[in-house]
């Protein structure tokens, strides 16, 4: 019997939803990318080219599946390349545990399918153009929250949370 995939978001948004700007992230929170990388370690990742191309990508060192409608002849190693997300699910079948990445348009798509999120809330308001989507929180249990202040090396304080989805009664 084959096991099914687990879907879950990583994603870090202000308080006021944002979580990019110009294709690039809008902070610099090092403990939370330590965090970020202590979390997938070894674990496949699904996001849109724009997010997969963004200066400050984070790869995967396992399985990269970037959607996208043009692919480039060439793909990157650990890089697979879907049409759309059905079809990136469909190549990770293989995998337990599966990453998604962004952008806003794909963890919009793909809130309805996780299993979870790891969602890191930056306690700031800042500008942006991309932003992360609204969701019911009837439909989450945090199951853990880590705030982190602000320090020489984060200017903003943030809280990384785990929310699972609540199971229909």
């Amino acid at each position: 019997m084959q096991m099914k995939t687990r879907l879950y978001i990583i994603a870090a948004m202000s308080e006021n939803r944002v979580i990019g700007i110009n294709n690039s992230l809008p902070w610099h929170l090092p403990d939370e990318w330590a965090h970020f990388r202590k979390v997938t370690a070894g674990k496949a990742f699904i996001m849109g080219r724009k997010s997969f191309e963004a200066p400050d990508a984070l790869h995967s060192e396992h399985r990269n599946v970037i959607i996208t409608a043009r692919p480039p002849a060439h793909a990157e190693p650990h890089t697979e390349y879907a049409g759309d997300i059905p079809e990136a699910i469909a190549l990770l079948s293989g995998e337990t545990d599966v990453f998604i990445l962004g952008g806003a348009s794909i963890f919009q798509q793909m809130l309805p399918l996780a299993d979870r999120m790891y969602l890191t809330i930056v306690h700031a308001q800042v500008e942006g153009d991309a932003f992360f989507p609204a969701f019911k929180p009837d439909d989450w249990q945090l199951a853990s929250s880590e705030f982190h202040g602000t320090d020489e090396d984060h200017a903003y304080s943030f809280s990384m949370n785990l929310y699972v989805r609540k199971q229909p009664e």
